[in-house]
């Protein structure tokens, strides 16, 4: 029997996968994810990026403590489980993290590969201090 593994498909997951292993520090994976694009889940066709339908709604899950955590994914690839999981989020959209972080609401939280090996989460608290470390006024 093989065990499960991640295979890198981009520069950014090889970097999450070195800070997994401790090779980099979370800070640096941190400033590689400002610069990196993320793939999100949507309920409808976002249409085209001059157009774009403002009331797609992105995937929400909830973490082990029951707390609202917007998922975001590392390739298309990654999403697959979570498109057969909740198949009423089809459409999928490539996209600045910047751009993300900039959206996203108070009390909610981040979740990358949710149910991959390779990922993570951030709860709201830390995604409001990445907002205002990271994000210009």
């Amino acid at each position: 029997m093989t065990s499960p593994r991640f295979d890198p498909l981009n520069p950014f997951e090889s970097a999450l996968l070195a800070t997994q292993k401790g090779e980099q520090s979370i800070d640096d994976l941190m400033t590689q994810l400002q610069d990196t694009q993320v793939f999100i889940l949507l309920d409808r066709d976002p249409g085209p990026e001059d157009a774009r339908d403002d009331s797609a709604a992105p995937l929400l899950l909830n973490n082990a403590q029951g707390q609202p955590v917007l998922a975001m994914f590392t390739a298309p690839e990654r999403s697959i489980s979570m498109t057969l999981a909740f198949p009423q989020y089809g459409f999928g959209l490539w996209t600045d993290f910047r751009w993300l972080l900039r959206l996203v609401r108070p009390g909610i939280g981040l979740v990358m590969n949710p149910g991959a090996l390779a990922g993570f989460e951030m709860p709201a608290d830390a995604v409001a201090r990445l907002q205002a470390e990271r994000l210009e006024p």
